[in-house]
């Protein structure tokens, strides 16, 4: 009996773990679509419908977006019509290949602008362009002009179905699975930063604070995310202790990730002082229990468990405070120690949050309106054509990388479609498809889209060849199809190459429909090959994105993104604390900022003849550039009311030079600022200074101290840009 309850048990847990993984929900709904265009018409005898259908969903997938019931609704007629007339068009304009191009080439650098008004439409026109390009596999095949674009339809309102109905069985699915990645990406945060508690790391702290400022990229990106999916259920709700749950489990993110980010020392000092006691190990022990902490939250958040903190970090905190308190007792003098107390305090800051998780809905339903209408104020829904019209206009001029890659699409179409025109291209199209998915805004994503597609094409042919052999029958190559076009959905965002592969098989048996299989092997090659360099050529010669041009731009727009963030510290240092909407946009856009920088610098390496000398300049000012806001981060984890004058003139001081200094251009006083140091020093020596005020005092001498180092590099940085 024990046995059977057992195994009933662990198949209940396996039934749970699915249900709650966005990901596989997903998977089963795609195969569900594609089990209907293709087994589904095939059963039905509607033979003819399966290529088009098929493709219809399949484009009409790549346009979803997370959203409430009345908008996906909304989008889905908006790519009803859209495809519909585009398919139509096409259709009418085919004899008239200049017109045809011509419209082609336009209409696609068009829907590329719509991109600005929100991801919501970018995702929309990207489909509707691949919608135009699929329109050219079957042009001229039909007797009836309205039939394929009636058939995309078809597809489209499957799709649609499909989504709707999986959206009303777990309508909170992907609002749980994104703020689950928020606290496993914060756990990463805090392991990697647990590294730098390491006495062996001594010689490797800036590769391994450089390794933390890109997790801390990956945290801000997927906080970005998890805004937009919960700002769309919050609008289509009302108050219940789901929605409040959500809400206050992303400020609870956003305010631990504040607090991991918090710098309050320089790590070298910390190994020099504490290697041979047991204080940096303990440290290094509790800041590991807490990622542990922000990964069983996680897991809590997907399975809709109640979270339960775990008695062994309160035990290994109350044990660090211990070890504290006696070296502290038999090394008075040594003052190195309140950096450490000043971790801990923090230690026992996200502590305190975790142990009173469970008290958030009583405390903050009160302020739910509050805080649905500060996250309205972040809503990039288009407010009227007014609205339509400032978001547009800022991209209608070649400064914005978005109208430069419009172009390039345009000309690239028109290149591509030439080409197909003549004797050897006998399927075209493939030419224009692997322009658009290599052919990225940006150099580094669009070299690395190059390689992983010509890889994922050559891979998938060679496979293809054998399963075109091994199974000839109909029903054999649409069950494979279904399962490489699950693949595909799934790897699409993790695996390129591998996507890529699944794609090419996906097509190769599709095609095999008209008895085309093995004729598009080779013409898929050689068409990829074209494609492949047609965009490489592009992004080479058409207004290149290349970073190492954008360095000046992107490090002014990330330090007036960090100075803003300073001065909503210092503001509530004055006034006292609070979480306006003013403070939360300010340090959500400092931490965007520094993500840009984190992924330009990223990416200087892979562009033409490197400059080796830059790359290395670029790695150490975003090590010193995230460390100044890492160091703010602190002072804004800890923000209260400061009353002494002293205090509040020296923070002042350093809010207007680091202002001078970073964004005004004018040059640094080094001699003021030892002095400055000198009077910060002096005051840290007064007992009667509250651990509060040496904090402040703190942050502000680890500002001033970076600071001649960080204008050093920025200037080394430009200078190598202009060269």
């Amino acid at each position: 009996m024990m046995s059977n309850s057992s195994t009933v048990s662990s198949r209940l847990s396996w039934f749970q773990q699915f249900q709650s993984s966005a990901i596989v929900m997903y998977c089963l709904q795609i195969c569900i679509v594609l089990s209907g265009t293709t087994l589904g018409l095939y059963f039905l005898g509607l033979h003819q419908l399966i290529v088009p259908v098929t493709l219809g969903a399949i484009a009409t997938a790549l346009t979803d977006f997370d959203d409430r019931l009345s908008i996906r609704l909304r989008n889905l007629g908006y790519v009803c019509i859209l495809f519909f007339s585009v398919s139509s068009i096409l259709d009418f304009l085919y004899p008239y290949k200049f017109l045809f191009i011509l419209y082609l080439s336009l209409s696609s650098a068009g829907f590329i602008l719509l991109g600005a008004l929100g991801q919501r439409y970018a995702v929309i026109s990207f489909g509707t362009i691949l919608l135009s390009i699929y329109t050219m596999f079957g042009l001229g095949e039909y007797q009836d002009w309205y039939f394929q674009p009636l058939c995309f339809v078809l597809g489209v309102l499957w799709y649609g179905l499909t989504a709707i109905v999986f959206y009303l069985i777990k309508p909170t699915l992907p609002v749980q699975d994104n703020l689950s990645r928020c606290f496993l990406q914060i756990a990463d945060v805090l392991n990697a930063k647990a590294r730098l508690f390491d006495p062996d790391n001594t010689n490797n702290v800036e590769t391994l604070l450089y390794e933390l400022s890109l997790k801390n990229s990956e945290v801000v990106q997927i906080f970005n995310t998890t805004k937009a999916s919960l700002l769309t259920r919050l609008k289509a709700s009302r108050a219940n202790k789901n929605t409040i749950y959500w809400l206050n489990l992303y400020f609870l993110a956003q305010d631990i990730h504040e607090q991991a980010s918090a710098n309050y020392l320089h790590y070298e000092h910390i190994q020099q002082n504490f290697s041979r006691t047991d204080l940096i190990f303990r440290f290094q022990k509790n800041i590991r229990l807490q990622a542990q902490a922000c990964q069983q939250l996680a897991r809590c958040i997907l399975h809709r468990e109640v979270f339960l903190p775990n008695p062994i970090a309160a035990e290994a905190l109350n044990n660090l405070h211990t070890s504290m308190q006696e070296w502290v007792e038999t090394n008075p003098q040594n003052i190195e120690v309140k950096n450490l107390q000043l971790i801990l305090s923090n230690l026992d800051s996200v502590q305190e949050r975790f142990n009173h998780l469970n008290d958030l809905d009583s405390q903050q339903q009160l302020h739910y309106q509050q805080h649905v209408d500060n996250l309205n104020l972040l809503d990039d829904d288009i407010h009227g054509w007014h609205d339509l019209w400032l978001k547009l206009k800022q991209h209608l001029s070649p400064e914005s990388a978005l109208f430069r890659h419009a172009v390039r699409i345009a000309i690239v179409f028109t290149v591509g479609y030439g080409i197909s025109l003549l004797p050897f291209a006998k399927n075209g199209y493939w030419i224009l498809l692997t322009s658009l998915f290599v052919c990225q805004m940006r150099y580094f994503a669009t070299k690395s889209r190059l390689k992983m597609r010509t890889l994922g094409t050559l891979l998938g042919v060679l496979l293809g060849i054998p399963v075109l052999y091994f199974v000839p029958s109909v029903e054999g190559q649409l069950f494979l199809t279904i399962i490489f076009g699950v693949c595909f959905f799934y790897l699409s965002a993790k695996k390129y190459a591998m996507a890529t592969l699944m794609a090419t098989l996906m097509v190769l048996l599709i095609f095999n429909l008209k008895g085309a299989g093995y004729a598009v092997i080779l013409p898929r090659i050689m068409d990829t090959l074209i494609g492949c360099l047609i965009a490489w050529v592009a992004v080479n010669t058409i207004w290149p994105d290349w970073d190492f041009r954008n360095i000046s731009k992107t490090i002014e727009k990330s330090s007036c993104a960090t100075l803003n963030y300073f001065d909503a510290v210092v503001e509530q240092y004055l006034q006292g604390k609070t979480n306006s909407i003013a403070y939360r946009r300010a340090r959500r856009s400092a931490h965007n900022a520094q993500t840009e920088l984190s992924s330009m610098i990223s990416s200087l390496s892979t562009e033409p003849d490197p400059d080796q000398n830059l790359i290395q300049h670029a790695f150490r000012y975003l090590v010193y550039s995230h460390s100044q806001l890492s160091y703010i981060s602190a002072l804004g984890s800890h923000r209260e009311q400061v009353q002494d004058a002293q205090v509040l003139d020296l923070l002042q001081w350093c809010q207007q030079t680091l202002d001078d200094v970073l964004l005004q251009k004018k040059p640094l006083d080094t001699a003021r600022i030892q002095q400055k140091l000198f009077e910060i020093q002096t005051l840290n020596a007064e007992e009667i200074l509250s651990n509060h005020l040496q904090l402040v005092l703190k942050q502000i001498s680890l500002l001033l101290e970076t600071l001649p180092e960080l204008i050093q590099l920025r200037t080394q940085l430009i200078r190598a840009e202009i060269k």
